[in-house]
């Protein structure tokens, strides 16, 4: 599970999650995206948390059931970005992208 931009204050964060392959289909991913949505609301909500948003490969069916057995609502399609460069690994950004 990762959370990404959730500060106090914020109105709104990320949620995401992986799975490991020889835990999928027993329920843990929904189980673990509940608890930290629960955890973050709880934690957060009194600070201005209204939202949170998952965001997921839209073509893994299996993404898709987490998102609904956890309650996540589809909202919207958003555009596919390359990778960021990894300045580690010495990329800077990458063709078409000024910086």
């Amino acid at each position: 599970m990762v959370l990404k931009d959730l500060t106090a204050g914020a109105r709104s964060a990320q949620v995401g999650y992986w799975t490991a392959a020889s835990a999928r289909g027993h329920g843990v991913a929904p189980r673990a995206l509940e608890a930290v949505t629960a955890w973050a609301f709880a934690r957060f909500g009194a600070e201005g948390l209204e939202r949170l948003e998952l965001r997921h490969q839209v073509d893994n069916a299996a993404s898709c059931r987490v998102a609904e057995k956890s309650g996540y609502g589809y909202d919207s399609l958003l555009p596919a970005f390359p990778p960021a460069p990894d300045p580690r690994r010495g990329g800077g950004p990458g063709p078409g992208v000024s910086g």
